[in-house]
């Protein structure tokens, strides 16, 4: 029987846009107001009916409460007197941030979270500590937003010595001797719709109002600059300017120097950099001229470090090099070997010497610390295994366990395969299937797919509750490596970029086929396809958020045959209108800029709002949003695209809209928020699926 949607008033706006007619029949639903709350209230009282009135609410609450609802602590930063890091007590609602002396010391609690319920939802964002330990930077959100309150804080005395109001993409490069940092904020921090983005020198004590501009009055909208490093010395700084999102060039200032200036180090030499000074150093790698990507070094001896005087020391290889940092006298290179995650040692000359071997195949971190201490922190985790950290012994190359994860998950019962599959261009894309070793392949298996492709964002295997809870219920996940990530580097990200956006879709598309199927796989160390049916079309789910959003907004679009379940969190849906939201103008560089003709053709030609056709027969869809999203997923998106999906389906399944008042784009949601947002999901797809 077909749900009962909410009536949406039709309230046609017609424009011209290059020279097409336009009509959006609830752009209405963009503007907040009385009429609109109502419409809010009403869907999210259709979910609470058709998902939450389950029997099975009760025993799927408790054992996410078992998931989520223990004790965890976040990677440790190390400075020369003690660390800080983030934990988060069962029964706590965020986590709150410790500190003790190191090697040893008693622990101790630094910012305690509770202390700010009154102020309503507020969670830890950043921090960032001063060398020895005696300072530290930390900003608060409210709500999950990305505006941010920065507060300085003397680490001995508990004393708030400096506060900065209203800061959103930035984070504090400290100053060597403590007088104070260098950092980025807007000129106009009250105006929401501008940018305005500079790099500012703050000196402790100062009124913020009266920073003086480093770096930024040159700078268009899009850009966003930020402090990348900072020598021991206080000499030396580099700043990066982001250009969108999917380049940036970096910027030199020597802080001795009486007049502090920025001058371009990258020019017109387009990439991405990332940059890291190590006694007197600069190690940057770099796609330029190195899809895969590269590292070079320049001595930095006062004069600044121009492009031609940069030299190559780890050469591109035939490998994503996804990361680096350099410490205890070596080059740590993390690579993606076909999304597997490898960390190689090099010597500072760029000969690689070794070889860092983490506890199983999954995702590990680069070891990071400061340059004279032993304490040297990496963590790790994989598809079963929570997050735990490790220390790591440079010159024997040992790790040792620093934190345990109390959380413990019976590996044995499970198993992570990699296949691949040939997409409909013959692109062979790679996806983790990750299952319970029983299980059976005969197509009837309920079956979660998931992936990205966008921002040069790698999907390698990661540690998730969810993902847990899935496998116990019998179900198989999956995740798709699709073009426009950066698992091989800057070449497959460009590949499903701007006007080539469709491979991703296709590549996505052409997964779910693989696993029903309709597609043959090969099972990585071997060389034939051949016919694995994990799942079939009744079975088959989809989920992604953000990026991912859209990316399941499309796949939904162009062959809602192929699901049985779709979900869509915080998504982009509009893409003739996600340029004109907080964060969207960031992302022109990744997708194409509306306003010019050419991009406008293939924005169309995908976007999941102008693509819903009438009389459709789409599965069931749960489309999640937040109020409060302010990276740029603005809740018009899944506004509208209920709306129209609601007026154009044929079926009888039910088209859901989820809306969330207190939490962002993913920040800012407490314990029980993530317990409630995951039983709601799983309901749904258990619904659907099995």
């Amino acid at each position: 029987m077909k749900p009962e949607h909410p009536k949406t008033e039709i309230r046609p706006f017609e424009e011209t846009l290059h020279g097409r007619k336009m009509l959006d029949n609830y752009r209405w639903l963009e503007t907040a107001g009385e009429e609109r709350t109502a419409w809010i209230d009403q869907q999210n009282k259709l979910v609470d009916s058709l998902v939450l009135d389950d029997s099975k609410r009760a025993d799927f609450t408790k054992r996410f409460d078992e998931l989520f609802n223990y004790d965890r602590t976040g990677f440790p930063l190390a400075t020369l007197s003690r660390i800080f890091y983030w934990k988060i007590k069962c029964g706590e609602k965020h986590a709150s941030l410790y500190t003790r002396s190191w090697p040893v010391g008693e622990e101790q609690l630094l910012i305690d979270i509770d202390k700010f319920t009154e102020q309503g939802n507020v969670s830890l964002s950043r921090y960032s500590p001063t060398r020895d330990g005696k300072l530290l930077s930390y900003s608060l959100s409210k709500d999950g937003s990305d505006w941010v309150h920065l507060y300085i804080l003397n680490v001995d005395t508990g004393e708030i010595l400096d506060e900065i109001p209203r800061l959103v993409y930035t984070w504090t490069c400290w100053l060597p001797d403590n007088s104070g940092f260098i950092y980025s904020r807007s000129t106009d921090p009250e105006n929401l719709s501008k940018n305005n983005m500079r790099v500012f020198f703050h000196k402790l004590g100062d009124d913020w109002r009266n920073d003086k501009v480093i770096l930024g009055n040159d700078l268009s909208e899009t850009d966003i600059p930020n402090a990348m490093a900072i020598s021991h010395d206080g000499h030396h700084l580099i700043i990066e300017v982001e250009h969108g999102l999917t380049l940036n060039e970096l910027f030199y200032t020597d802080l001795s120097a009486d007049e502090l200036t920025a001058k371009s180090i990258t020019g017109d030499h387009a990439g991405l950099y990332y940059a890291n000074i190590y006694k007197g150093v600069l190690y940057v790698r770099t796609s330029n001229k190195a899809p895969n990507y590269r590292v070079c070094r320049v001595d930095l001896d006062g004069a600044v470090p121009l492009w031609d005087e940069w030299k190559t020391i780890v050469p591109e290889g035939d490998d994503a090099l996804l990361d680096f940092n350099v410490i205890g006298d070596r080059i740590f290179i993390r690579r993606s070997v076909d999304v597997v995650t490898h960390t190689f040692i090099h010597s500072l000359d760029g000969t690689e010497i070794g070889e860092l071997h983490y506890p199983g195949v999954g995702d590990g971190s680069l070891p990071y610390g400061e340059e004279e201490v032993d304490a040297v922190f990496v963590y790790y985790c994989s598809s079963f295994q929570p997050n735990e950290t490790y220390q790591y012994d440079i010159k024997r190359n040992e790790l040792s366990r620093f934190t345990e994860s109390c959380l413990k998950i019976n590996t044995d019962d499970y198993i992570t395969e990699q296949v691949f599959f040939r997409s409909f261009d013959g692109t062979a894309v790679p996806m983790f299937v990750i299952r319970r070793r029983d299980i059976k392949l005969d197509g009837s298996n309920p079956v979660i797919l998931t992936g990205y492709g966008g921002f040069s964002y790698s999907r390698l295997p990661y540690f998730s509750s969810p993902v847990v809870f899935w496998l116990e219920q019998g179900g198989i996940y999956a995740i798709a490596n699709l073009r426009g990530g950066g698992e091989y580097g800057e070449n497959w990200h460009q590949a499903g970029m701007l006007d080539k956006k469709q491979n991703v879709f296709d590549d996505f598309i052409a997964a779910g086929e693989a696993l029903t199927g309709e597609r043959p796989v090969r099972l990585a160390g071997e060389n034939d396809f051949s016919v694995r049916r994990y799942s079939s079309r009744e079975h088959l789910g989809i989920s992604g958020g953000s990026n991912g959003g859209l990316l399941t907004g499309a796949a939904l679009v162009q062959r809602p045959d192929l699901w049985a379940a779709v979900i869509s969190d915080v998504p982009l849906l509009d893409m003739l209108r996600f340029h004109l939201t907080q964060g969207g103008k960031f992302w022109m560089s990744e997708y194409g800029n509306p306003d010019n003709p050419e991009d406008f053709e293939w924005l169309l030609s995908y976007s999941p709002y102008h693509n819903v056709k009438d009389d459709s027969n789409f599965p069931p869809i749960l489309l999640k949003t937040s109020l409060h999203d302010d990276r740029g997923t603005d809740s018009l998106h899944a506004f509208k695209m209920a709306a129209k999906l609601q007026a154009a389906s044929a079926s009888d399944n039910p088209i859901l809209l989820r809306t969330m008042t207190n939490v962002g784009h993913g920040a800012g949601r407490t314990t029980q928020m993530n317990v409630d947002e995951q039983t709601e999901i799983f309901l749904f797809m258990v619904k659907h699926l099995m």
